[in-house]
């Protein structure tokens, strides 16, 4: 009665009721995207065991940024509103320009270029906008998969979580380490002569502990001065959709069927990764041995004196001389035992691996190549890549549906917030219509291009082709509004005619002549 509770971690609270499965897959994929330094242990010339670390290629990193690099970039478009339909041109433009607004405050397309990759490695990503009260602006809370616990969901959708934000405090010789849970709920609201109705509700709970990976026990929000402003719960009468949205990559948690979160690029493939990660070291060794290796005498050890006994030993890093024993010194007293390296053989086994690893995660063959130094991205052009035939680029169109979607939520999420926020003035931030997904345009066609050279060849080859008018591929070549696209191009049509008789009847430009 009245004891609180220690949590050992945030799977332990009773709201949350996630298998802590899925969490360690998450835990391990996050450890092999970061690679730190793994050892072994050896038995040198002495026969003693020491460490050394193991040589590692970060295959995860690697996928996952391939994917980034073909799925997303900042020349990626994004527009609010409709068009009329005799014109290219938005009927309003008051919702675009103040998502722009929010947007470019945040730097939101920089961020979330950053975000993919770990996301992609590790099966998520969480984006919850807030009003910042110093700023006066909102802004975006970001957070990966292993900081994301959902609360009520299906397979498809997750409508409630709890997203943790820690903080580390040092008094005296004690350290304390406070997590504060964020939980977004939809909270049944029964009242006499009104018919019941669900409410968005955001609570905030504060839990105290002096162990680093243990949530502890629930203090006041008080206990910190960062919270001390910070309500028990914020209600969202206006909210209709949950304020946070997921991103979880394309396919279907196989691992795990039941569970709501994603899985990363890599997690049905982990054993090829140690495989790489196994013929890699074994490659890296095998050139470490490749050096001369001589059989020696004992004639050939350093001696020192142990009080009244002498001991004869070797350097204790050396690993070059191996000893043998014996009294037929003209024999044994140097033999080269060094064998050739295998280098041909490393070299066919990595690749052969690496392409195993393009198939279980939908990349085309060859995108990957060893050359016994390092991994090397194939280098295919946009046409390549956009190509049907390319597998990398039918496995990123199912990749960029899921993102589409989340960009889309999380541009409705912004609006929802921004329509139960005052400004200085105390006029709602935002008083128009919350614009619907079909209202949203992405266009991730500049996304897939690796630089500009690329993107070029693609747009002169549509032209080329008669795909584009020509203005549009001055548009997207120079990166310049369309208005100017048509004036430059028309320019420069008008530099091949007579100049004198302005004669368009060659340039295919008649809709310009007027």
């Amino acid at each position: 009665m009245g004891v609180k509770r220690s949590y050992q971690s945030i799977l332990d609270h009773p709201k949350i009721k996630m298998d802590p499965k899925e969490y360690r897959r998450i835990q391990d994929s996050l450890a092999r995207y970061k690679q730190g330094s793994d050892s072994e242990r050896f038995k040198n010339s002495n026969g003693n065991y020491r460490t050394r670390n193991k040589k590692q290629l970060n295959m995860l990193k690697k996928v996952s940024a391939e994917y980034v690099k073909v799925m997303f970039n900042e020349q990626v478009e994004i527009v609010v509103g409709e068009y009329k339909k005799d014109s290219n041109q938005l009927v309003d433009k008051t919702n675009n320009e103040f998502i722009k607004s929010i947007f470019k405050h945040n730097d939101f397309k920089k961020n979330l270029g950053k975000y993919l990759e770990p996301a992609m490695a590790l099966g998520g990503l969480v984006v919850r906008p807030y009003f910042n009260d110093r700023s006066g602006q909102i802004e975006f809370s970001w957070a990966l998969a292993d900081a994301f616990f959902p609360l009520e969901s299906n397979t498809n959708k997750i409508s409630e979580c709890a997203i943790p934000f820690r903080t580390t405090v040092a008094e005296k010789d004690k350290i304390r380490y406070y997590t504060l849970l964020e939980f977004h709920e939809w909270v049944l609201i029964e009242e006499k002569g009104k018919p019941d109705r669900y409410e968005y509700a955001v609570k905030n709970e504060l839990y105290e502990s002096e162990k680093v990976n243990e949530l502890g026990i629930q203090v006041s929000l008080n206990t910190l001065d960062q919270y001390k402003d910070l309500d028990p719960v914020n209600w969202g009468e206006s909210i209709e959709r949950p304020l946070f949205t997921y991103f979880k990559p394309a396919g279907f948690n196989n691992l795990a069927p039941q569970s709501p979160l994603g899985l990363g690029i890599c997690d049905n493939c982990k054993d090829t990764l140690d495989a790489i990660n196994l013929a890699e070291n074994e490659f890296d060794l095998e050139i470490r041995r490749g050096r001369r290796r001589i059989a020696v005498t004992d004639r050939f050890l350093k001696t020192r004196f142990d009080q009244e006994d002498s001991v004869q030993y070797f350097d204790e890093e050396e690993d070059l001389y191996q000893l043998l024993p014996g009294e037929d010194v003209e024999k044994t007293m140097i033999k080269d035992l060094t064998t050739d390296i295998r280098t041909k053989q490393y070299i066919e086994t990595i690749n052969h691996h690496l392409r195993t690893l393009e198939m279980e995660t939908g990349l085309s063959n060859g995108t990957f190549t060893f050359d016994g130094g390092s991994i090397r991205s194939g280098n295919k052009t946009a046409t390549e890549v956009v190509s049907e035939n390319s597998q990398t680029y039918q496995s990123r169109n199912l990749h960029i549906k899921e993102l589409e979607t989340f960009i889309k939520d999380v541009i409705i999420s912004v609006f929802e917030l921004a329509a139960t926020l005052d400004d200085e003035k105390g006029e709602p931030l935002f008083s128009g219509e919350i614009p619907t997904h079909e209202q949203i345009g992405v266009n991730f066609d500049d996304g897939v291009f690796i630089n500009k050279e690329a993107e070029a060849v693609h747009y002169r080859g549509l032209y080329s082709e008669g795909l584009i008018p020509g203005w549009m591929a001055t548009q997207k070549i120079m990166g310049v509004p369309e208005d100017k696209a048509k004036e430059l191009y028309i320019e420069a049509q008008l530099g091949v005619v007579d100049r004198t008789t302005k004669d368009m009847s060659d340039t295919g430009f008649d809709e310009f002549e007027e």
